[in-house]
């Protein structure tokens, strides 16, 4: 388990110097381009090192506002929230990753965040509807080991980096 999780840190890593390098490349040509000089690799620089700083503390938020997902409320879903609390004491976890619904009729489930302390579980109407207490709860476990060996960070800063990537140029 250790080893999982030192390599999706190490792989969150280098996607991330990636996107640096890239970003910087991009912004500097463009600088290039508009003949700005020695100012160029500074601007490109300042800009890749912000955007990536941005995305990676704020990927957990983009990521649900990408998925249009609402925050699951006690009274609501409190067969879910529940399920949630029950595992989180048996998974050792040191913070209860929040939980947030998503209208679909899909049966889904995710998980993300930069680390367990900033973690969410997203699930889907339709698993909702779908799912017995039992299988919700493997749903649910599923995902908590997910954050635990932080597959979270990996998806989440290669689904913002790759947004960004997108909607920026």
């Amino acid at each position: 388990m250790y080893e999982d999780i030192r390599s999706n840190k190490i792989r969150s890593a280098l996607i991330v110097s990636i996107f640096i390098v890239m970003i910087t490349l991009i912004v500097y040509y463009i600088c290039m381009a508009f003949d700005l000089g020695i100012m160029s690799i500074i601007i490109a620089l300042i800009f890749s090192c912000v955007s990536a700083f941005a995305s990676y503390y704020n990927s957990d938020k983009i990521v649900l506002a990408m998925s249009k997902a609402r925050p699951a409320t006690h009274e609501e879903n409190q067969k879910l929230v529940n399920i949630l609390d029950a595992l989180v004491v048996s998974s050792g976890l040191s913070s209860t990753p929040k939980l947030y619904i998503v209208e679909d009729a899909q049966p889904n489930a995710f998980a993300t965040g930069r680390d367990p302390e900033h973690s969410v579980i997203c699930v889907t109407t339709g698993l909702l509807e779908k799912l017995d207490y039992y299988e919700l709860e493997g749903v649910i476990g599923h995902e908590l080991a997910h954050i635990a060996n932080y597959d979270i960070r990996l998806s989440a800063v290669v689904t913002v980096m790759v947004r960004f990537r997108r909607y920026a140029f």
